[in-house]
């Protein structure tokens, strides 16, 4: 059965209903060339895997509102929205957000009393709960921003939809139990732990707002897995390995595969090869 049939079926069983009616519109030329140059992730699957992953998109855009509050929608917000959804749930076929039903775009940073322009106003993401549960809200610059620099350990929108595969369980406690066996728990609780004790004592690269508490250590090492994935193995081989095997994805033997070959041309579109060009910033950062 192939991946949208699974889909399809799943929301079948879900609403107990006899038919889905949901029509899910091809991807165009433009948004397809989109994603290639702007969501790695999608340029790193080989051409076999590019169409399941536009499917899953466009199912995820039929379902999930996207609005814009002080901003307008444009067809690019919700590719990498519905991107950053589907690249923690790449290798769950048949998940569905069921704790989500919008997204709302907003046009910059803000703080807790939904202001903007503050000197607090440093929100750039959150997930909904009480009388907002369901709804996720997403600064538009970061948004893209997240995307464009994937070199940084930062991507709102992946921070976000990790805290919802937190919180299907019920509640936010830094272990996505509806992804791995509650016998992987007390370890990760363990080394979640661990590893805050040492952010706390400035003896780790993972940023220090994963210190915060368990959910935010699991988003910020989320964020930290998909982006750099090669440095987070050199440097907390722990930390990868737990969320490799969360995620059931590999991402850093992904990365290292398509990485260019020194002599090819780079990637970047400057005409140089790429041990001249982008070879040269990507090692640095690797070390850093």
């Amino acid at each position: 059965m192939s991946v949208i049939a699974t889909l399809k079926q799943f929301f079948l069983s879900l609403f107990s209903i006899k038919e889905y009616a949901v029509e899910l519109t091809p991807l165009s030329n433009e948004m397809r060339t989109f994603l290639s140059q702007n969501v790695s992730f999608y340029a790193a699957l080989d051409e076999t895997e590019k169409p399941f992953f536009e499917q899953r998109i466009g199912l995820f855009l039929q379902t999930t509102k996207i609005v814009g509050h002080d901003v307008e929608v444009t067809e690019q917000d919700e590719l990498l929205v519905a991107s950053a959804a589907i690249i923690l749930v790449w290798r769950f076929p048949d998940w569905y957000y069921v704790n989500l039903h919008t997204v709302a775009l907003v046009s910059g940073s803000f703080n807790e009393h939904s202001q903007f322009g503050q000197a607090d106003s440093r929100i750039q993401g959150m997930v909904g709960t009480g009388a907002m549960k369901g709804q996720m809200i997403l600064s538009k610059p970061a948004l893209h921003l997240g995307f464009s620099n994937d070199r940084d350990k930062k991507n709102v929108a992946l921070h976000e939809f990790s805290h919802l595969l937190d919180l299907v369980d019920g509640g936010l406690d830094g272990f996505p139990e509806r992804l791995s066996h509650h016998m992987h728990a007390v370890p990760w609780i363990d080394l979640m732990r661990k590893e805050m004790s040492k952010i706390h004592h400035k003896q780790s690269n993972i940023r220090d707002y994963g210190g915060t508490n368990p959910m935010e250590f699991f988003a910020v090492a989320t964020e930290y897995f998909f982006e750099r994935p090669n440095m987070l193995c050199r440097k907390h081989p722990e930390v990868y390995e737990a969320l490799k095997s969360f995620y059931k994805q590999d991402v850093a033997a992904i990365k290292k595969e398509i990485r260019p070959r020194k002599k090819s041309p780079c990637p970047c579109g400057s005409g140089k090869r790429y041990k001249r060009c982008c070879m040269v910033s990507s090692d640095v950062s690797e070390i850093s």
